[in-house]
């Protein structure tokens, strides 16, 4: 499968075709105990919100829902500036749910436990305040064992994807580091089967042509470094461009 948005297009178009659902993260555990068919379809905004406002239309025009998370504290984007702000709002406005993009190791290494689901809650406040929008879920940025363990205190009083309920009683698949790790979702048995599927999805992997990894990356780099030239032009008149 390539990583392309035709690819992602056909994907959803699968999905739907077998009978899925798209769901938000709270109404998993009661499709369960229903025994629903539906899927949990996730993004990870690690490096470029634009990209996630392209996926998020081709999700509208496809029928589809998607949960985005986003990272708060971040060198790669800044989720509060004008230009960002109108990209998130816009794809809230599609009817997308907003969750939180954790990232502990912004954090210092010795805070135990109950610090961390604090300063989580801070963020989830921030998030939640600045688009006027629940915030329902965490995810988290770079996750170590203690929040792949799925130990449910590191989020409270929210949840978080790591949680038995989503990566044990559904089948969870990710595209992480440009790959299918776990299998391609169409071809994997869960699917097959019909059964809850919990998808990862990065847009950072999906362009217009296929990219390998290290392609992908470099295309970020660019256009960050085209955008911070732009910026500093347009806010300082004694900068000229080479």
């Amino acid at each position: 499968m390539n990583f392309t948005y035709h690819d992602y297009q056909e994907l959803l178009w699968r999905l739907r075709e077998r009978g899925y659902h798209f769901a938000a993260f709270p109404q998993a555990e009661d499709y369960l105990r229903q025994g629903r068919m539906f899927v949990l379809l996730r993004h990870d905004v690690d490096f470029d919100v634009e990209q996630a406002l392209r996926m998020a239309r081709i999700e509208t025009e496809s029928g589809a829902l998607a949960t985005y998370f986003f990272l708060l504290r971040t060198e790669h984007y800044n989720l509060l500036s004008p230009e960002t702000l109108a990209v998130v709002s816009e794809i809230l406005a599609l009817g997308h749910h907003l969750g939180l993009h954790f990232d502990c190791a912004a954090y210092p290494p010795s805070w135990e436990t109950a610090a961390l689901a604090a300063a989580c809650a801070r963020e989830v406040r921030v998030l939640a305040e600045w688009f006027q929008r629940p915030v329902t879920i965490v995810s988290y940025h770079r996750p170590g064992r203690r929040e792949l363990s799925g130990e449910p205190g590191i989020s409270a009083p929210l949840p978080h994807t790591y949680l038995p309920l989503f990566v044990q009683r559904m089948r969870y698949l990710a595209d992480s580091r440009g790959e299918w790790r776990f299998g391609v979702p169409t071809q994997d048995a869960a699917f097959v089967e019909g059964r809850p599927l919990h998808l990862l999805v990065h847009p950072v992997w999906w362009h217009d042509r296929p990219l390998s990894p290290q392609e992908a990356l470099s295309e970020v780099l660019a256009r960050r470094a085209a955008a911070v030239e732009a910026s500093v032009a347009r806010n300082c008149s004694v900068y000229q461009r080479v």
